[in-house]
């Protein structure tokens, strides 16, 4: 016999450059990830994803500045980590220098899950295998979350360090990693909410780990068929009873799991197929397929371990995805929610690690996952609609190919990734009968995967940097012009008929000194608290007054005040501009515009003008122009209304028409348009402009236009004092 002494040096006599040099390869894959999404940053120029990205930027500037969450000067309870996390960047003066350091922080935090991901791989894979998963985890399609103000560059990363202190928690059993483990398990669902499925993929893994002991075998060999009848009894009350627990703390599991269970199973799959897609479809067919045992496995505590966690996690976060899309399909739409999902990647690029290790799968495993791979791609929508499907990053490959030459159509797409499904079944079938080849479909197999995420992630980051340009082209010049011109002083922003509120969201990101939005006709958009000022005075007085000395108006609407600036904004399809005021106290209007959309169409409840003072107190004239002149398509001939009389206060504290003393009518029609020419008493007065029926331009030339909203005609008001009144 003859004994082969090992070269290799004993792990207790590593030096520390060895200890270095040994992970350098992971450190490598950690620094060239980063500068490639740092690049993506960079080009990435305004926040676009509202109102996520603006209400974790009011909660982490309330907390950089005061050390508590608000929104809006209104506190707000706890909610995510992630705000304490990017807080110190907004100490920063300059707006543009603190976003620009939240991304890069994100950046490497996002990045950043490499580490556990390979600790992960390499619970049950060589070195080689285990840098492999470490990259694909870090290049999935959702890393395009790095430029945006959003929970996963915390959450992704975070949840991956748990799934792996779990992992070695229930393999060591040693103190100090069962610590570490229930730590961050406790921690977790204060980094985001969903992440609350972590404790119970804990404890579900654990109950999994402990059914595969061997005490535990020895026992159930004991059992009768009435014992297993007991059993089975025992597991679904306490499902019954867990299930009763969730509803009485959560209405989304009530309203999910007591009604709208088909949707559960709908949309839940829905989103599993965005993610089977998103990773390549390998990655989730062998990490299903690993769940189930090899035949002449050899027992490994690693392995055992690693398959009961899997089997935990997707059970958890597969349970919390349905609920969430079911529950949203009731009170928001229908919505695929892969973004809710791809904590599972990690586990699923492991357990890829452990195959291109060994090439080793149960057939009819290989079989069950594979064919509801074949399902999901055959049932899930798959979003080429849009440019970018921001809650489902894995349609984004495809949703690119669909704007290039190549022109993908989603039946187009549908035959690509069958042809990838065979692919997969075939390399995973042929490396177990065809062993020479086995090393060299492994190496194919690991570029494709990265390479289809690495795309992937690059399109999304494209289409997300080009949403970014878009949204900040709505505002002219530069964006922190308003802090420019208060020196960060308080100011409030008042507008109407906001139905695009991007603009105002833009506005309120970039300028700190916006503190409060509000509008006259409760348009304002969220997040936060809006309001919708009192009229206290029918000469134009305001309640409440914030005492502020700046306030920002839309155009119509005219503050007691000195106008100090004006800025081009886009709203409506046309570029308007907002005027900042330093305001008089009390708080009070000139005059004011409402019922109108940007563009200078009438909505379905008219439009009116109020005159709160005239120059002097002295009368004039209000020429009034009612129009279609826009509008060539199908029409429908409506009646035009135009009253004038005094102003009162209703009682919702808002203005209305009194004591109507002129009235004119006429009916409109397609390319027609009309002056009206009142004269006006001093020095408070209003007029309404009626038109009815409306119309929606979608209806009536669908093939013309996508316009739904409800419009009555293109309305303008022009006042004009008297002469004898001007000075």
């Amino acid at each position: 016999m003859t004994t082969v002494t090992s070269r290799a040096r004993p792990a207790r006599d590593r030096t520390l450059a060895d200890r270095f040099l040994g992970v350098v390869p992971l450190l490598a894959i950690f620094f060239w990830l980063c500068a490639i999404y740092a690049w993506q940053a960079w080009r990435h120029g305004s926040p676009w994803l509202f109102g996520d990205e603006l209400e974790l930027s009011q909660l982490s500037r309330a907390i950089a500045e005061t050390g508590h969450a608000a929104r809006r000067g209104q506190p707000h309870s706890f909610d995510t980590l992630y705000t304490y996390v990017i807080a110190p960047a907004w100490k920063l003066h300059s707006t543009q220098h603190a976003y620009d350091a939240v991304k890069y922080l994100n950046v490497i935090l996002m990045t950043a899950v490499a580490f556990p991901a390979y600790g992960i791989a390499r619970h049950v894979s060589g070195k080689i295998p285990a840098l492999f998963a470490a990259a694909a985890a870090a290049v999935i399609p959702a890393l395009f979350y790095t430029s945006l103000i959003v929970e996963e560059p915390l959450a992704y990363p975070y949840s991956t360090l748990c799934l792996f202190l779990i992992i070695k928690a229930l393999t060591r059993r040693t103190r100090w990693w069962i610590v570490g483990a229930v730590l961050v398990s406790i921690v977790a669902p204060a980094v985001r909410g969903e992440l609350i499925v972590i404790p119970a993929t804990f404890m579900l893994a654990l109950m999994f780990r402990l059914w595969q002991t061997e005490p535990s075998m020895r026992w159930r060999r004991t059992w009768s068929a009435a014992d297993w009848v007991g059993g089975a009894v025992v597991v679904a009350g306490a499902a019954i009873v867990l299930s009763a627990i969730f509803g009485h703390r959560s209405q989304e599991w009530v309203i999910a799991t007591g009604f709208y269970k088909h949707r559960m199973f709908t949309y839940g799959l829905r989103a599993a197929g965005a993610l089977t897609i998103g990773l390549g479809v390998l990655p989730v067919v062998v990490g299903l397929a690993t769940l189930w045992r090899v035949p002449g496995e050899r027992y490994r505590v690693e392995l055992r371990t690693f398959r009961c966690v899997v089997l935990a996690a997707v059970i958890t976060f597969g349970m919390y995805t349905a609920v969430k899309a079911s529950y949203l399909s009731t009170t928001f739409g229908t919505v695929t929610v892969e973004r809710n999902l791809v904590y599972l990647a990690p586990l699923f690029f492991a357990a890829t690690a452990l195959w291109l290790e060994r090439r080793a799968l149960h057939p009819v495993a290989v079989a069950v996952a594979s064919a509801f791979a074949l399902y999901l791609i055959l049932t899930t929508p798959y979003e080429m609609q849009f440019r970018l499907y921001s809650d489902a990053p894995g349609f984004a490959l495809l949703e690119w190919l669909n704007r290039t030459a190549l022109a993908l159509t989603p039946g187009g797409a549908k035959v690509l990734l069958l042809v990838v499904l065979v692919a997969v079944v075939a390399v995973l079938v042929g490396t177990r009968y065809v062993p020479r080849a086995a090393p060299a479909l492994a190496i194919a197999v690991a570029a494709f995967v990265l390479a289809w995420n690495g795309a992937g992630q690059l399109t999304a980051s494209a289409a997300s940097n080009a949403f970014s340009r878009s949204s900040l082209s709505n505002i002219h010049g530069g964006p922190e012009w308003l802090d420019g011109k208060t020196n960060g002083a308080p100011t409030f922003y008042l507008g109407q008929g906001i139905q695009d509120p991007n603009s105002v969201n833009l506005l309120e990101f970039w300028n700190r000194s916006v503190k409060q939005v509000w509008s006259l006709d409760g348009t304002a958009p969220g997040p936060g608290p809006t309001l919708t000022p009192d009229l206290a005075r029918t000469n134009g007085t305001l309640f409440p007054d914030p005492k502020y000395e700046y306030a920002v108006a839309e155009p119509g609407i005219v503050f007691a005040g000195t106008p100090l600036a004006h800025h081009e904004h886009r709203a409506g399809g046309r570029f308007q501009r907002w005027t900042l005021y330093r305001v008089s106290h009390p708080l009070r209007l000139k005059r004011s515009i409402t019922g109108l959309y940007p563009d200078g169409w009438s909505g379905p409840n008219g439009t009116q003008y109020t005159q709160y003072t005239t120059p002097g107190g002295g009368t004039g004239t209000i020429a009034i122009r009612v129009s279609r002149q826009d509008w060539s398509g199908p029409f429908t001939p409506a009646n035009v209304q135009v009253t004038m009389g005094g102003v009162r206060i209703g009682t919702d504290k808002q203005p209305h028409l009194a004591l109507p003393y002129t009235i004119r009518k006429w009916r409109i029609r397609r390319n027609e348009s009309k002056t009206f020419v009142l004269h006006t008493p001093g020095p408070r007065f209003r007029v309404e402009v009626a038109v009815a029926p409306f119309f929606r331009p979608h209806d009536l030339a669908p093939e013309r236009t996508s316009d739904a909203r409800p419009l009555g005609a293109e309305v303008s008001y022009r006042f004009t004092r008297s002469r004898r009144t001007r000075r």
